[in-house]
């Protein structure tokens, strides 16, 4: 018996053409819907449009010979990922599927896919697209988001009640017949006070300057005393005010180093599942603002420190390979270069490399922040062409598992 030989693992050659025409290996059915799922957030993106990567995903779901697995799929997308639209077009055609009615599991995937109001709406202004009348419902479906319906306290029916939407939380009402609950029964009866959001306290302050007759500087000072009142009773979420953080600067200054400390709270972090290019926009959007942009940067980078605790930690060796050739110019670049920044620093063993007509290894301390790291991958970006080859042959030892960007 061989002691120290090895099984040879069998190598396969290219098969198809991807998107950016360069060869590439098929993709089982499953993997390409996981991948789909994991990656798309139904925008434009450079090689693809959002209705292209919307109708890849919703024929995934209906032609995949295990339901189930689509069912997983999207439940770990929308709970662990934060990824809505994808979610609501799994359960859309889940519940357009024959073979998924009647089985066992579907009623708790409809009651698991919900984590918000709205993603029970969404899913059903899907449906609707797919058959305008939307009156045939399956008893799992209604089960399931009527379940998740009756859990909603009033504050948060009240947040997602879109009056103008179609359909809205009264329509989806209408068509589950949930549990009756004191908060439903105030939605269906209209006594549903509105929700304290900041769009609320934002709007009641512009419709009181223009019913007063107020100044535009009277205005000004009524929505700053709104921000200050929110963050003091950290009554704003934390992706709403990363998303404001330039309007807070600039409209309640006074606020903004509770603002900041919010921000770079560990807990807060930990639970907004915030994505790291995030923080990036909010970085970008406070330049030239009233605020003092060092304080601003130095939260936000303590904040993108922080989020590295959300990243998961892979056994082994990993290569992080960057595409810095033209097609990457500009924010694309900005966001590749920072998850190869968060990777880095996130793994035990971990290279970095570069390519575009021929690859290179960075040299990176992974004592550096991550927008140090960030900016040294992005330093490299030239207007060349994309060579995949080239990362293959550079690696200079074997990994358990390659990273492109």
């Amino acid at each position: 018996m061989a002691r120290f030989a090895t099984a040879r693992v069998k190598s396969t050659a290219p098969d198809t053409l991807n998107l950016a025409g360069g060869e590439a290996h098929s993709m089982s059915p499953k993997l390409e819907f996981a991948s789909a799922l994991l990656t798309t957030f139904t925008t434009d993106a450079f090689y693809k449009s959002g209705g292209d990567q919307v109708s890849r995903i919703s024929a995934l779901a209906k032609t995949l010979d295990d339901p189930l697995f689509a069912a997983k799929a999207a439940i770990f997308t929308r709970r662990m990922n934060g990824l809505r639209s994808v979610s609501h077009i799994v359960a859309g055609e889940l519940a357009l599927r024959p073979d998924a009615k009647g089985t066992p599991w579907l009623r708790k995937f409809y009651r698991k896919i919900v984590v918000r109001p709205d993603d029970i709406t969404e899913t059903l202004a899907y449906l609707k697209a797919k058959n305008p009348k939307l009156r045939s419902l399956s008893n799992a479906l209604k089960r399931g988001f009527g379940e998740a319906l009756s859990g909603f306290d009033a504050y948060q029916l009240a947040k997602y009640l879109r009056a103008d939407k179609d359909p809205n939380l009264i329509d989806a009402v209408n068509l589950l017949h949930p549990r009756s609950t004191e908060a439903l029964t105030a939605l269906m009866t209209g006594t549903l006070k509105p929700a304290d959001t900041w769009e609320t306290r934002l709007t009641q302050a512009g419709q009181k300057a223009k019913v007063e007759g107020l100044s535009d500087e009277q205005k000004a000072e009524l929505k700053g005393q709104a921000w200050a009142d929110l963050i003091g009773a950290r009554k704003l979420g934390y992706f709403a005010l990363l998303r404001n953080l330039r309007n807070i600067a600039d409209e309640a200054p006074e606020a903004m180093t509770a603002a900041l400390a919010f921000l770079a709270d560990p807990r807060q972090v930990e639970r907004s599942m915030v994505l790291p290019f995030q923080f990036l926009t909010a970085a970008e959007a406070i330049e030239g603002s009233k605020a003092d942009t060092s304080a601003v940067k130095k939260s936000l980078n303590a904040a993108m420190e922080l989020s590295l605790k959300n990243v998961p930690v892979f056994e082994g060796s990993t290569l992080i390979a960057v595409d810095n050739s033209g097609s990457m110019g500009g924010r694309p670049q900005k966001i590749a270069s920072l998850f190869a920044a968060v990777l880095f620093k996130a793994q035990k063993d971990a290279d970095v490399l570069v390519f575009s007509d021929s690859a290179a290894y960075l040299s990176l301390n992974p004592g550096d922040s991550i927008q140090t790291l960030a900016g040294k991958v992005a330093k490299g970006c030239r207007p060349a062409g994309t060579n995949f080859h080239s990362v293959f042959q550079t690696a200079r030892r074997a990994y358990q598992r390659i990273v492109i960007l």
